[in-house]
């Protein structure tokens, strides 16, 4: 992914946000500036988008992530993420739920990895000031690795806490841990932890303020376990 494709994802970004809207989607779409460390040490743009759809048995969500930059015309950060979920409601508050994510990261030492989970989720507390949803899933992983060049395919076990607390009528903090634990002698576990500020502006503008952690406990040679994120960007919010 070079800068046209960056310049791609952003203009798809904003492009689907009306379409989903007027689908009874909600969701928001940013772009931002964002400070790597781990294995990309670098600073560059970030676009991101996610929507919602909220039906009577149905709740569908759509996650779309992409990082670039270079210098001196070579690519120094090249990731992007994509992912699905779409939960069935049995009771008020418990839900099965379908998970996919796929996740490309230029210098982690995979060319990508594919999860898919099926599983239970319950929403704990829901509020109107807080909103706290537990989730726990079987699946697979598979993971594509550049040296040696080899797939690895196994079965995990995928954990999720998902936290919303609206701080006053203008700013809200959000808390995404996901958690997929695999095969030691694979691809391990992978953690991802995403903390959010997020503040109104004006209408359907906001700021946001983010910090991202991934950690894998199992990494190809010469790689960090750990590559962390901090992110301001400008938000735009559409929907319901």
């Amino acid at each position: 992914m070079n800068r046209n494709s960056l310049s791609i994802a952003i203009l798809t970004t904003v492009c689907i946000a009306p379409g989903l809207a007027s689908a009874d989607w909600k969701g928001e779409t940013e772009l931002g500036y964002v400070k790597t460390g781990g294995n990309t040490d670098t600073a560059s743009l970030n676009a991101k988008a996610k929507a919602e759809q909220e039906l009577d048995k149905w709740r569908n969500t759509l996650t779309l992530e992409a990082l670039n930059n270079s210098t001196d015309g070579l690519t120094t950060a090249e990731r992007y993420f994509a992912s699905g979920q779409s939960n069935y409601k049995i009771t008020e508050r418990g839900y099965f739920f379908g998970f996919l994510g796929y996740e490309g990261d230029r210098f982690s030492g995979y060319d990508y990895r594919a999860t898919a989970n099926i599983g239970y989720g319950h929403r704990v507390v829901q509020n109107e000031k807080v909103t706290l949803d537990l989730e726990v899933a079987p699946g697979a992983r598979q993971s594509k690795i550049k040296i040696p060049d080899e797939t690895e395919n196994e079965f995990t076990v995928r954990g999720a806490f998902k936290l919303l607390w609206n701080v006053s009528k203008t700013a809200k903090f959000t808390e995404d841990l996901t958690t997929e634990i695999g095969d030691t002698d694979k691809g391990g576990t992978v953690t991802r932890s995403v903390t959010a500020l997020t503040a109104q502006v004006a209408g359907n503008l906001h700021t946001k303020i983010s910090y991202t952690l991934r950690h894998s406990s199992v990494v190809p040679v010469g790689k960090k376990k750990v590559d962390d994120e901090v992110a301001i960007a400008l938000l735009y919010s559409f929907g319901k």
